[in-house]
């Protein structure tokens, strides 16, 4: 899939929460591969997120976590 197909995608959890859209994608130049989806939610709320964390990305993307697991994942890095 390209880049400018998957950017501004709706990200929809895996309990059917609509948690935000794609943002941006965070690439790791060593490997020259894509580390990371970053999803934007709300005012000033990204949560970053593994390729392998999205179980399919057609017209929505569909993830393997809910909004919940996403916060807590959050919390637990800025510890």
């Amino acid at each position: 899939m390209l880049v400018k197909k998957l950017l501004g995608k709706e990200v929809i959890g895996s309990g059917g929460d609509k948690i935000g859209k794609i943002a941006d994608l965070e690439i790791d130049l060593v490997s020259a591969k894509v580390k990371n989806a970053v999803i934007s939610s709300g005012f000033n709320k990204r949560y970053k997120i593994k390729l392998e964390d999205i179980i399919t990305a057609g017209d929505t993307v569909i993830l393997r976590l809910s909004e919940n697991d996403l916060k807590k994942a959050a919390e637990k890095s800025k510890k």
